[in-house]
């Protein structure tokens, strides 16, 4: 209690502020004795801070000046302390020390290539450079309005009260999870209250990177953290190392680097759930249900369509089905049924959050999304199959309880293979093509399926093990010989072994594509990732001109409703600029949307500036119309002169 006291004084005084109250954040996860390896307590402790955290945007109370950043902070200095004090000093201090093995760099080595790949939009500060990047993609200017508005308010918006246009706010129905946890770092960093809009874009961006980052470890530290893995590290290494390319460099990127964070982040939770799934022994331990309960809160909050990969882990938990597993104290009991409580709340807050959209809005809606690559696609859900095969082919009694239930871990990617085959038959028969959903979908399968094959090679390196180890035993047994112990039979790598695994690893980092940047030497690189890091360095050498006409536009309009009609469509599509303006100034609304849609003309070119502006001003005589300095004069005279 006093480490949480001198943490939140700390933050009040302005003394722990930065990237050094983040950092002290994340070395707090790991010191949590909540797992001995240290994979585990990365996968279980973000699980639990992406996935669970962001519900505080819920609760109406800011939390007095602490606020919710504070209010994390402190909870997990005070609970590492509290660890720390339990049991004696000593003891408890080598208790926030994990256990570390080779495999554990596996995460670490996801951590420095994602960092590398989302570098730009992590590090940046420029305000115009960050608006240059995240107006590449579409759905940022969503993104940032969401976020931007728990800032402002200190809510999700479907708590808040009138839009100054007497309008819904937009986003009412869309859920908000990620953009809750982004907001929390940016109180860490930034502090509660919210800056200029230019200072929240800045911290909008350097945040939903670091999610995205996050996310990425939180994946390969779950699966690093499975005992059937870090028994066999050498032939572990290079599969992993192939999960972390997809995850990052491959399918992961067209979600985190297009504009999608919350998809990417819904997927990160789906696909955790299912690892953390083939290791729950205790099912009502809380270690074990807590982060389990977190992911699954997680999806719905980001992306609810996902939950249908997580039925795949809920299938292995219950595997094998033995009443001595579900046994507990009655602290156990109770505190199992505080979790379970926490997590219907949250579902029943997103059920209730999305109740009011329409199906065919998710079957039939449309967007931008990078197509994903259905040969890659086939090639994932074809190996994850063949693995289940012969895993399935073993005989159940040779298998213990993680071993049954990581034969199970293909029933979240089939149940997703059946969802996305019901929507393209849809989609088909009504529209003759896939649309947005398919494809999102598709990029989730890709990327649950890379988690799901690591899985069952997992399962069929435990049955080659016991296979192995049965044959070894039933051989001692014949000479009469006691080999019972698990040592003998466990032989170190050797230096062959170790450089064909290094080498297998640096192969996998680009099966999805070259990853390189050796433009110069005739050598381009071809991985989604690479792709659009291209595309940024270019925006990043040259803002377009009408970046700084969109910033001129807001400047001082914090609040005030209008329609930003930018003529500068070559650059910027003209709705896309009237959602920033809207973003940046807090006035996203029902009432603005419907009126950006009078602004298609302008995609023929700028002389289209009359038929718009006489569009807009018959749906809405009071709408206040801004453009760019250079064309304020034309629009006074269209003003003038309009039609009757």
């Amino acid at each position: 209690m006093a480490t949480a006291v001198i943490v939140a004084a700390l933050r009040l005084a302005g003394f722990l502020t930065g990237g050094w109250a983040l950092a002290l954040l994340l070395v707090c996860l790991v010191a949590l004795p909540v797992a001995r390896t240290v994979s585990a307590r990365i996968a279980v402790t973000l699980s639990v801070l992406l996935g669970l955290v962001p519900l505080l945007w819920w609760v109406p109370s800011g939390f007095g000046p602490l606020g919710r950043g504070t209010l994390v902070l402190a909870a997990a200095a005070g609970a590492v302390a509290f660890a720390a004090a339990k049991g004696g000093f000593k003891t408890g201090a080598r208790r926030l020390v994990p256990e570390i093995a080779w495999l554990d760099a596996v995460p670490i080595a996801a951590a420095g290539l994602s960092i590398w790949v989302h570098f730009n939009l992590l590090s940046i500060r420029a305000y115009d450079k960050v608006l240059g990047l995240l107006t590449m993609n579409w759905d940022n200017a969503s993104h940032f309005d969401i976020f931007s508005m728990q800032r402002l308010y200190g809510r999700v918006i479907p708590l808040l009260g009138a839009s100054p246009d007497g309008s819904e706010w937009s986003f009412q129905d869309y859920p908000q999870g990620f953009h809750g946890i982004v907001a929390i770092f940016a109180e860490l960093t930034f502090g509660k209250s919210a800056g200029t809009p230019f200072d929240e874009l800045v911290n909008y961006a350097n945040g939903s990177s670091l999610v995205s980052v996050l996310v990425a470890v939180m994946v390969l530290a779950a699966l690093a953290s499975l005992p059937a893995f870090r028994r066999c590290p050498v032939k572990a290494f290079p599969a992993l190392m192939l999960v972390a390319a997809g995850w990052i460099f491959g399918p992961g990127s067209s979600a985190s680097l297009h504009g999608f964070p919350n998809f990417f982040l819904a997927a990160g939770l789906a696909s955790v759930a299912i690892v953390l799934g083939a290791t729950m022994d205790r099912p009502l331990r809380p270690s074990s249900l807590l982060p389990f309960v977190a992911c699954v809160v997680g999806v719905a909050h980001n992306w609810a369509l996902l939950e249908v990969l997580v039925l795949g882990a809920i299938v292995m938990v219950l595997q094998p089905w033995e009443r001595e597993r579900w046994r507990a104290t009655r602290s156990g009991y109770l505190i199992a049924s505080i979790i379970v409580l926490v997590g219907a709340t949250g579902l029943a807050l997103a059920i209730g959050q999305l109740v009011g959209v329409s199906t065919e809005a998710v079957l039939y809606g449309v967007g931008g999304v990078p197509i994903p690559d259905l040969g890659q696609l086939a090639v994932i859900l074809l190996g994850t199959s063949a693995l289940a095969a012969l895993v399935f082919g073993k005989a159940p009694g040779n298998f213990g309880g993680t071993q049954q239930r990581l034969r199970w871990s293909f029933a979240g990617l089939a149940a997703g293979f059946v969802l996305g085959c019901v929507m393209a038959l849809a989609q088909l028969s009504k529209g003759g093509t896939l649309t947005y959903y398919s494809h999102k979908l598709a990029i989730a399968m890709c990327l649950t399926g890379l988690v799901t094959m690591a899985l069952a090679f997992a399962a069929w390196l435990e049955a080659v093990r016991k296979r192995g180890l049965s044959g070894k035993l039933a051989g001692a047994a014949t000479h009469g010989r006691d080999r019972s112990s698990r040592k003998t039979f466990r032989h170190a790598p050797g230096p062959t072994a170790m450089v064909a695994s290094a080498l297998a690893a640096v192969a996998a980092t680009q099966v999805f594509g070259f990853t390189f940047p050796l433009d110069a030497l005739g050598l381009p690189p071809s991985s989604p990732s690479a792709v659009a890091m291209a595309k940024e360095f270019k925006v990043l050498d040259e803002v377009p001109r009408s970046i700084a006409m969109l910033m001129s536009a807001t400047k001082d309009r914090q609040g005030q409703p209008a329609v930003y009609v930018t003529t500068r469509p070559a650059e910027i599509d003209a709705i896309l600029a009237k959602q920033w303006y809207d973003g940046l100034t807090a006035t996203y609304t029902e009432r603005g949307w419907e009126l950006s849609l009078n602004m298609f003309a302008l995609s023929g070119g700028p002389d289209n500036l009359r038929v718009v502006v006489n569009k807009i001003m018959k749906a809405d005589p009071s709408a206040l119309i801004v453009v760019d300095p250079e064309n304020q004069a034309a629009l006074n005279h269209i003003l003038a002169t309009l039609d009757k």
